[in-house]
C-alpha cells in the first residue's frame, strides 16, 4: 500500500470507524461470548504518524481479516474465490463487539490481539444474495487414535509412535501451521469439527488396544468416545519409509461412525520426519473440516415439519431438550401439541433434509428415531 493510499484509508477510517468502535471495543476482561460468529486471535501490528492513528488502521485491518476468516469458516473451500470484500464502513456496521488483548503501543506503532464478533443477521444475507452455500453446524469432538507401523509392528500407545507425538504436539502443544496470516487466522478459530487426541493415560490403554482401534471394535470405541465426550473416533494409520533420503508417508483414516468414506493418501518430501507428519496432519484436518461442512450445508428451499413425541421425567428435562433443539441452526420453529407429566407431543419445523436434522440432534445427545411409523425424540442414554 502506498503512502497516499494509506493516508486516504486512514482518513476514511477515522471518519467511519472511530465513533462506532468507541462503543463496541472492550479491553482485557469481559470476554465476548464464544460462538460461530466470534473470530478470535487476530494479531495486528500497524505503524502510522501516531499511536492513535496506528490503532485505527489496526482495527480496520483486523475487522477485514476477521470477516474474511468468518466467511471461510462458514463456506466450502470451493467457493472461497467468490467470497466478497467489503468496505471499512460496511464492515463496521456488521460488528457486534471487539475485544482487545495484549495491547502494546509506542509513539507510532500499535500491536494487539483482537476478538471480533459479527452480527449473524447481517452476515448471512451477504452469502445468500450470492448463492454461496454455508454451514453453521458444530460437531461434538472427533477423537483421533493415531497408529504408527514401525518394522511391521503397529503401535498406538507403545513407543515408537512419532505419528502420535506429532498429533499431540499440534493439539496439546499448540503448535499450529506456519505460513500466511490467512492460514494462521483460520487455525486460531474454534473448529466446526473439534479434534481431540487422547492423553495416553493408563485408563486410555485399558479402554482401547491397538487391535480394538484397527478393527473399530464397537464396545471399546464407544467406551473411549464416551470418556472424551466425542461423537466418534478417527483411526489414523501411518507408515513411513525413507529411501535414499526421500521420505514417503502412507496414511489412511476412517471414522468409526462411517459418516465419511475411508481415505488413503501418500506424502513425500519434508526436511525431517516431523515436517512430513505435520504436513499430513494439517491435510487430514482440512479434509475432515471440509467434509463436515459439505454434509451439513442446508438447502433452505426445502422446508419440513416433523411431529415427534418425547418421554420426560419432569419439566427440567423437557426444557433442556427443547433448548438443545432450538439451538440447531436448521430448526425454524417448535410447537407443542399436547403435554402431560411424562410425555410431550410436539412439532419441529426445519430446513434441509431429515438426515441432516437427525445428525444435528445427535451432536446434542438427542436421538431421533422412527418407531413403527411414529417419530420419537429423546435424550441419549449415556449410562
Amino acid at each position: 500500500m502506498t503512502e497516499t493510499q494509506q493516508n486516504s484509508r486512514l482518513k476514511a477510517a477515522l471518519r467511519l470507524i472511530a465513533v462506532s468502535c468507541l462503543f463496541i471495543i472492550s479491553f482485557g476482561g469481559g470476554a465476548l461470548a464464544a460462538g460461530m460468529y466470534s473470530i478470535q486471535g487476530i494479531s495486528v501490528d500497524k505503524t502510522a504518524a501516531s499511536a492513535s492513528e496506528a490503532r485505527i488502521l489496526a482495527v480496520a485491518e483486523g475487522q477485514s481479516r476477521a470477516f474474511a476468516t468468518l466467511l471461510r469458516k462458514l463456506t466450502p473451500k470451493s467457493y472461497h474465490s467468490e467470497l466478497p470484500s467489503l468496505s471499512d464502513s460496511e464492515l463496521s456496521s456488521m460488528v457486534r463487539g471487539i475485544q482487545v488483548r495484549n495491547e502494546k503501543t509506542s509513539a507510532k506503532r500499535y500491536l494487539a490481539d483482537l476478538t471480533i464478533e459479527f452480527k449473524r443477521g447481517l452476515v448471512l444475507p451477504i452469502l445468500t444474495a450470492r448463492d454461496i452455500p454455508y454451514s453453521e453446524s458444530i460437531s461434538k469432538p472427533l477423537l483421533v487414535l493415531p497408529i504408527f507401523e514401525d518394522m511391521g509392528r503397529k503401535n498406538l500407545w507403545d513407543e515408537p509412535n512419532p505419528w502420535r507425538d506429532a498429533w499431540v504436539e499440534v493439539f496439546d502443544g499448540g503448535r499450529g501451521p506456519e505460513g500466511s496470516l490467512k492460514r494462521q487466522d483460520d487455525w486460531a478459530q474454534e473448529a466446526m469439527l473439534p479434534i481431540v487426541v487422547p492423553s495416553g493415560s493408563l485408563d486410555d490403554m485399558k479402554m482401547v488396544t491397538v487391535e480394538d482401534a484397527i478393527y473399530l471394535r464397537e464396545q471399546a470405541i464407544t467406551k473411549i468416545s464416551t470418556e472424551y465426550g466425542a461423537s466418534a473416533v478417527l483411526v489414523a494409520y501411518a507408515s513411513l519409509q525413507n529411501q535414499n533420503g526421500v521420505r514417503r508417508l502412507d496414511i489412511s483414516y476412517q471414522r468409526s461412525d462411517m459418516l465419511s468414506p475411508a481415505v488413503i493418501e501418500s506424502f513425500t518430501g519434508g526436511d525431517t520426519d516431523v515436517d512430513i507428519f505435520r504436513a499430513a496432519i494439517f491435510d487430514v484436518i482440512e479434509n475432515l473440516q471440509e467434509s463436515w461442512k459439505d454434509q451439513n450445508i442446508l438447502d433452505r428451499n426445502i422446508q419440513n415439519r416433523l411431529a415427534v413425541s418425547t418421554d420426560i421425567t419432569g419439566l427440567k428435562e423437557w426444557i433442556a431438550i427443547q433448548s438443545k433443539t432450538k439451538s440447531i441452526p436448521s430448526v425454524q420453529a417448535l410447537k407443542v401439541r399436547e403435554m402431560s407429566v411424562d410425555k410431550v407431543f410436539w412439532e419441529i419445523s426445519f430446513v434441509g433434509d431429515l438426515s441432516q436434522l437427525r445428525n444435528a440432534l445427535g451432536q446434542k445427545d438427542l436421538v431421533l428415531q422412527n418407531e413403527e411409523g411414529f417419530w420419537t425424540l429423546d435424550g441419549k442414554d449415556t449410562e
